[in-house]
């Protein structure tokens, strides 16, 4: 077992922390001060974004049908298994990141949750699957950001172009995350003072996201 869930402890929350009912499989995202200072709200948006590739086979799960959503259908269903929250506790050790159950008013407190394999592990143990292909896009957004940050903007379009293509595979399945990410490559091209690459990419984008579902 990943060794993130391996060294995680299950904690009583507490009650500030935890409201009354809790979804079974609900992910909370702690985003006050000091997990805020160490990521949590990109520990928050890779969580949304390979969960949101999860809301197919959700629907096939729930309807017995096939179904491609839209992105805002996508986006949707991520926000309703990923949350934000206030403290969980042991500040310093995070982003701290909890799994709720529900039915016995339980956590379990995760720490440092900031790569995607973590992320991808956690949203497993959530009962969401996430392709190959979708972790591997969110990866190399990870690179990129990373790329931004050391002031390498072509380095950095060119591992979101590798995302792209990617999680392209998904088709429909993943219009959020491709919506998302092309948005992030019109401001690394706007960076660049690319604006023709930049327009493409957000007429795609808003493309994508006026999809219309289709079911099988």
């Amino acid at each position: 077992m990943n060794a993130l869930l391996m060294t995680s402890c299950v904690l009583a929350t507490p009650a500030s922390a935890t409201p009354a009912s809790v979804p079974k499989g609900m992910i909370r995202v702690c985003t006050n001060k000091s997990c805020r200072k160490d990521g949590a709200h990109d520990t928050l948006a890779v969580l949304r974004l390979l969960a949101s590739t999860a809301a197919a086979d959700a629907a096939v799960s729930d309807l017995g049908t096939s179904a491609s959503n839209g992105a805002a259908v996508q986006a949707a269903f991520a926000a309703e298994h990923v949350e934000a929250c206030g403290c969980l506790g042991q500040c310093g050790k995070g982003p701290n990141v909890a799994l709720c159950d529900g039915a016995v008013e339980k956590c379990e407190l995760f720490h440092d949750v900031h790569k995607p394999r973590s992320a991808r592990a956690l949203l497993s143990e959530a009962g969401l699957s996430i392709s190959d292909e979708a972790a591997g896009a969110v990866l190399k957004r990870a690179f990129a950001l990373r790329a931004l940050r050391e002031c390498r903007p072509d380095e950095a379009r060119d591992l979101v172009t590798a995302g792209l293509n990617q999680a392209g595979a998904l088709r429909l399945d993943a219009s959020y995350l491709l919506s998302e990410m092309l948005e992030l490559r019109a401001d690394i091209s706007d960076e660049l003072r690319d604006s023709d690459a930049a327009a493409a990419d957000r007429v795609q984008a808003e493309r994508l996201r006026a999809a219309t579902p289709q079911a099988a």
